[in-house]
């Protein structure tokens, strides 16, 4: 029940067993009953009304002490401002007398006590409710700017997992390419070295725009290009109106990379990998396929995966799709959009 209405139900309530007791104690006139609720409703409101709006009339106080004797004295204050209400208010009608300020008599000592011994109590517990309702929001903060942390940590560590592992492929590549075909191994440092600048200068929020991500990608894709030569092909395409859009930081390369692991390494002829990005109903719609053997009936847990997967339950909760289709093989993945 809302808490205005209790208040006027309870104020009907004690104007009533004033009303009912003045009736049958000395004022026999049914409008004595009518009267008194009136009083009643019209004192118990303002009453609250002060205790509702108590923070402007105590929010520079710091003692306790000080802030009881503020409201002894605007709850002392509404009592004497009610009596007079109801004096105006009786002398409209047909039998009451004509108003004079100040003229209610031990009327005032009995509103006063009234509301002292009411109010008094409902200060204290509507303040009582109020440090613990901020206790308990301020703890909420904590734990989300807690939570936060904890997510921003776990997703620097996510990436800084991913780079070691391709920096670890990508050095034997070189290595391999040096006696050999050394103007290739010079490509890929020069890619190397451009995909530093891509990543390491980025900050820690865990997003980077789409077109970002995608040059990202593009580079280390170029990387495994000088790699496996012709055997390799691979698209990448997004809605242009898409390239501004946030996405998760080093999203894209894991899956990417198991797709070159899985479609180009064990052809023996060639293979290819297509990135597609564009918008669904839901969001981002990521479409990575490759040209290799179709998903097991359970995939393993896999490194790059892992870290996907992990990564996408920190930022997003269950609020994404991820799925592995075969016939024709790709991986399906739906992230909110983000502006």
């Amino acid at each position: 029940m809302h808490p205005a209405i209790k208040t006027v139900l309870i104020c009907v309530l004690i104007g009533l067993a004033f009303g009912v007791f003045f009736f049958f104690a000395y004022d026999h006139r049914p409008v004595r009953i009518a009267i008194n609720v009136i009083s009643t409703v019209t004192i118990g409101s303002m009453m609250m009304g002060v205790i509702h709006f108590r923070f402007y009339l105590t929010r520079r106080l710091r003692q306790d002490s000080a802030r009881i004797l503020v409201m002894i004295a605007a709850l002392t204050a509404t009592a004497v401002a009610g009596t007079e209400l109801i004096l105006v208010l009786q002398s409209f009608l047909p039998s009451g007398e004509r108003y004079r300020p100040f003229s209610g008599g031990s009327i005032y000592f009995l509103n006063v006590l009234i509301v002292l011994v009411t109010g008094i109590p409902i200060y204290v517990s509507e303040e009582s409710k109020s440090r613990l309702a901020m206790r308990i929001a301020d703890q909420q903060y904590r734990l989300l700017q807690l939570e936060q942390q904890q997510t921003a940590a776990e997703l620097q560590l996510l990436r800084a997992k991913i780079n070691p592992h391709f920096l670890y492929n990508v050095h034997n590549t070189i290595a391999g390419l040096i006696s050999g075909d050394p103007s290739k191994a010079e490509q890929l440092v020069l890619l190397l070295s451009g995909f530093f600048r891509l990543t390491l200068g980025k900050d820690s929020s865990g997003f980077h725009s789409v077109r970002d991500e995608l040059e990202i990608a593009d580079t280390w894709l170029r990387m495994q290009h000088i790699r496996f030569g012709d055997r390799m092909k691979y698209t990448i395409d997004a809605d242009p109106e898409l390239l501004d859009l946030p996405m998760p930081s080093f999203l894209l390369q894991p899956l990417i990379e198991n797709a070159v692991k899985h479609g180009v390494e064990p052809a023996t002829d060639s293979g290819w990998v297509e990135i597609r990005i564009v918008s669904g109903q839901s969001g981002l719609v990521v479409r990575i396929a490759d040209s290799g053997a179709a998903f097991p009936e359970y995939p393993g847990s896999g490194h790059g995966l892992n870290m996907v997967l992990t990564k996408l339950k920190l930022l997003y909760g269950d609020n994404y799709t991820f799925e592995l289709n075969n016939n024709p093989k790709y991986v399906h993945l739906v992230i909110p959009a983000r502006h």
